[in-house]
């Protein structure tokens, strides 16, 4: 009898020792929670400039749309940004996903580019090789705002013709955003050449009033069309038009949005040109070799933006936010940080207190004293 009696109380003991040693690890874990200090990331000043100015693109775009009289959709454009096209359009050259082109309407995607630049270890200066189209009109002034924050100097070939959602309003197009973004001196990077985009990068698949529509954004615009007779023409035509606009120089990176054909060489290269930053595409059997292609081949660093949902999500950056997100939101500026020496000197203790409590020569003297037994029973 005393003996059961004896081993229920211990029992208890254990269970009151384990429940304060949980208590503690949890008290512990809130106060380094509530303590927690936000660390800047590396340049920090840099990224929100960036962001701060592709938010103004935005800005400029919504209200240019007001005054035009154009009904925002806000079913399909949450936010009301104005970059949101129609699903269908003359100008319209391949199926896009809605959720994707949402995704890209956030304009710390600059402060994202940023870090890209300095990876590559791009200075200012430097000139660069820029491959847009339509389809992604958010990502492009994210684009231009981090070219223009690190004061680079691009060449730009546009692809006008877009896919569902982009900038496919033929009176709209991502032309027609460089100019207004021109006039309000919020960038001053323009196109230097510009193609249909589209099959073959010809506008094959377009109806000829498809065509006609954007052979007028090309004059309203005064934008050089490269002209071609087929894909491979349309290939070499761009490379022979990025190396007479640098004159001897060298492209320091080619920077890809959207997958235009030329560009990507072949639709079926999509699946084996990574996203993001590369800098060797290794050897792989391409069924043809686009722009993209042939830059990485002549050692230009590459960053390829088209799958957008996933570059995102490896970013920290949230997928079609149903509003327009500030500058300066995410990870891509600011990190929460534990404070470390409060982490190692509760680490310490909380070992010190585990090795007192639960160890079991230490245990057994600490329960004999409590039961107030100095016979050697145990516990």
């Amino acid at each position: 009898m005393g003996g059961s009696s004896l081993s229920s109380l211990s029992d208890r003991r254990r269970k009151l020792v384990l429940f304060s040693l949980a208590l503690l690890a949890l008290g512990m874990q809130i106060v380094l929670e509530t303590t927690r200090t936000q660390i800047k990331q590396h340049n920090y000043e840099l990224k929100l400039e960036a962001a701060t100015m592709a938010s103004e693109a935005f800005d400029a775009v919504r209200r240019h749309r007001l005054m035009e009289g154009a009904v925002l959709d806000l079913i399909n454009d949450p936010a009301g940004t104005g970059l949101i096209g129609p699903e269908f359009s003359p100008i319209t050259n391949a199926q896009g996903v809605l959720e994707s082109k949402l995704t890209t309407l956030n304009p710390n995607w600059a402060a994202v580019l940023i870090d890209y630049f300095k990876n590559i270890g791009l200075k200012p200066g430097d000139p660069v090789a820029l491959a847009v189209s339509g389809s992604f009109p958010g990502m492009n002034i994210c684009l231009y705002a981090a070219i223009e924050a690190m004061e680079l100097h691009p060449e730009v070939i546009t692809s006008i013709g877009a896919s569902m959602w982009g900038a496919n309003d033929p009176a709209f197009t991502w032309l027609d955003m460089e100019s207004l973004f021109l006039e309000e001196k919020i960038f001053h990077i323009k196109s230097a050449g510009a193609t249909y985009g589209g099959g073959n990068d010809m506008g094959r698949g377009l109806n000829p009033e498809g065509r006609r529509l954007i052979s007028e954004c090309f004059e309203r615009n005064e934008v050089e069309l490269i002209a071609s007779n087929n894909i491979e023409d349309a290939i070499t035509k761009r490379m022979t038009f990025y190396e007479e606009r640098v004159r001897g120089r060298r492209y320091y990176a080619y920077i890809n949005v959207g997958g235009g054909v030329a560009s990507l060489g072949s639709s079926q290269n999509k699946i084996v040109i990574p996203q993001g930053v590369f800098t060797d595409l290794g050897v792989k059997n391409f069924p043809r070799k686009g722009t993209m292609i042939l830059m990485s081949e002549k050692g230009v660093p590459v960053v390829h933006l088209l799958n957008m949902r996933a570059l995102a999500t490896a970013e920290g950056l949230p997928i079609a936010p149903d509003y327009l997100p500030e500058p300066g939101e995410g990870e891509i500026f600011v990190k929460h940080s534990y404070r470390l020496m409060l982490v190692v000197a509760f680490l310490v203790l909380y070992c010190l207190t585990c090795v007192l409590v639960l160890a079991p020569e230490l245990r057994r003297g600490l329960f004999d004293k409590w039961s107030g037994k100095v016979d050697g029973d145990t516990v």
